[in-house]
């Protein structure tokens, strides 16, 4: 037998082959990005012109008025250009990194960090200002995004730990905002924000990742429901 015939019977082993390959962080395509994109432009519009975001903030006044359509566009509204690009940039980022390969679940996130935030804020203050932004959504999907790397890498994975890390810092930030009313190095801001809502982004995280929760819980659920059962 030649050492050709060795070669093709015990192929020398390929350095660039990864035996242990780890989940594409990103695989998905998300062209909904586009959407929420041009709703950001649009209903921006009047503050990148220099009038006020009025019509479409969340007013419990307004809405209990029959302004219902304040509940979906509030969150999507700035009082500044800072304001929406400081939010903007970080949701249309954090929705982006999300895993989760359906649409619908991904919206789920948004919908429910939106949710959270806006009733903690209720709950917790008057609302008499008013509330808009994305930063609560965007708390949420970064406690999302963070937990969704935990559960999807192995354990002793760099991209596990890095979950772990971001999920604490969010929570950390999210808490301290909650317990003292007051924004995490919101000097920094020199007043661009209006007057934030800081229980706002607490709120975001609880309904982000209640959502998260509730939809693996029951995908598990369905999964158990599909094995039958071997007859003996």
């Amino acid at each position: 037998m030649n050492s050709t015939s060795l070669s093709v019977l015990h192929p020398a082993p390929n350095p660039n082959l990864n035996l242990n390959p780890t989940p594409n962080p990103n695989p998905y395509p998300k062209s909904e990005l586009w959407l929420f994109a041009l709703a950001l432009l649009a209903l921006n519009l009047p503050v990148l012109f220099g009038r006020g975001p009025e019509p479409f903030i969340f007013s419990l006044e307004a809405v209990r008025a029959g302004q219902w359509w304040r509940l979906l566009s509030h969150p999507f509204v700035h009082v500044s250009w800072y304001h929406l690009l400081l939010d903007g940039a970080a949701f249309l980022i954090l929705y982006r990194s999300l895993m989760d390969p359906s649409l619908l679940r991904r919206v789920s996130f948004v919908v429910a960090a939106a949710v959270g935030s806006l009733l903690t804020s209720w709950a917790a203050t008057d609302l008499s200002a008013g509330l808009c932004g994305l930063s609560g959504v965007a708390h949420g999907l970064m406690a999302v995004s963070a937990i969704e790397m935990v559960a999807n890498f192995p354990p002793g994975s760099s991209e596990r730990r890095v979950g772990w890390i971001s999920l604490g810092l969010v929570l950390a930030k999210a808490g301290y905002e909650a317990l003292t009313g007051q924004m995490f190095l919101g000097f920094l801001h020199f007043g661009l924000l209006g007057t934030p809502v800081a229980v706002s982004h607490a709120g975001g995280v609880l309904g982000g990742l209640s959502a998260w929760l509730l939809l693996r819980l029951g995908g598990r659920l369905e999964s158990e429901s599909r094995i039958q059962p071997c007859s003996a």
